[in-house]
């Protein structure tokens, strides 16, 4: 059995515990404040400080699925910003979970990986910016949506003085 913390909102705690047992965590960057008092202890740079011990941490959010995914990065964004290195705050999103959950054929850029890749305009972990390109096993994804296609009939409407 290969125990895996989930949640460790107090994990920083026994972080050299969990460092020398090789146990990783998975946690809320974002967790600081305690819902209950099994989270007493949450604090901003719990993943700073369990990366600074040996852990190796991936991340996940308390939200829905679909929220989940378009806030993972501004997650890993606000743990960078609270003393955790800008590579590992990307490796926690990107090759750590692949890595934790025994996925060995996706989580990194490398010959024999499943190719997911997203393309930014700028610093992934930045809130502002967008993505341009995104691939899926190799393959190109359609960069619509029911917003983009609602953002740019009305668009249109606006710029030929339609919008009424």
């Amino acid at each position: 059995m290969k125990p895996v913390i989930v949640g460790g909102a107090e994990a920083w705690v026994v972080a050299n515990d969990l460092a020398k047992a090789k146990v990783p965590v998975v946690l809320d960057p974002l967790a600081n404040l305690p819902a209950d008092f099994d989270k007493i202890g949450a604090r901003l740079d719990n993943a700073a400080l369990l990366n600074r011990a040996g852990v190796r941490i991936a991340f996940m959010l308390r939200e829905d699925a679909s929220t989940r995914a378009k806030r993972i990065r501004q997650a890993a964004g606000n743990a960078a910003a609270h003393g955790l290195s800008r590579d590992v705050a990307l490796e926690a999103i990107t090759s750590a979970p692949a890595d934790i959950f025994g996925v060995t054929s996706r989580g990194r850029i490398a010959q024999g990986q499943t190719a997911d890749l997203v393309l930014w305009t700028g610093d992934p972990l930045e809130v502002s910016t967008l993505a341009t390109n995104v691939w899926i096993a190799g393959r190109p994804m359609p960069m619509t949506s029911r917003q983009t296609e609602l953002r740019d009939r009305y668009l249109e409407r606006l710029r030929n003085q339609q919008a009424r």
